[in-house]
């Protein structure tokens, strides 16, 4: 035991650490052995991390506003480029000569457009379906 105490201190030292009978490990083993959770303790903690959940998701109600401000304006300009196309593709059958849809199916599928809106509906509406398809409620 000499080397260990010249390597990591005094010989007492390491014997008070590592003594089988009354050394620091097995006064907290048997302190963490001794320890006990009650179905009281058990209630009071299970009451506790529900009522931080309840106030967790009261501090997220204003990213959740945002959340659907940036899903309904997105879901309004999805909207918007299909009306346009629709009626472009309208205009291209009454006017052959008049190429509306091109330049229409360009601006839908731009980077622009598409990535944000696609990104924004997957984001909003896959937290959900994820769950439901798990099996929650």
């Amino acid at each position: 035991m000499s080397w260990v105490g010249n390597l990591f201190g005094t010989a007492s030292a390491v014997d008070n650490i590592v003594d089988k009978d009354k050394g620091l490990l097995v006064r907290a083993g048997t302190a963490i052995g001794n320890m006990h959770y009650s179905d009281q303790e058990k209630a009071l903690a299970s009451q506790a991390v529900k009522n931080w959940g309840i106030e967790f998701l009261g501090a997220l109600h204003p990213f959740k506003i945002v959340q659907r401000v940036l899903a309904f304006s997105a879901m309004f300009v999805f909207i918007f480029m299909v009306i346009n196309l629709t009626v472009a593709i309208w205009i291209r059958s009454v006017f052959p000569e008049i190429d509306a849809v091109t330049p229409f199916l360009e601006l839908a599928f731009s980077d622009f457009i598409f990535y944000p809106i696609t990104s924004i509906f997957i984001l909003y509406t896959g937290g959900g379906t994820i769950n439901t398809l798990r099996g929650g409620k």
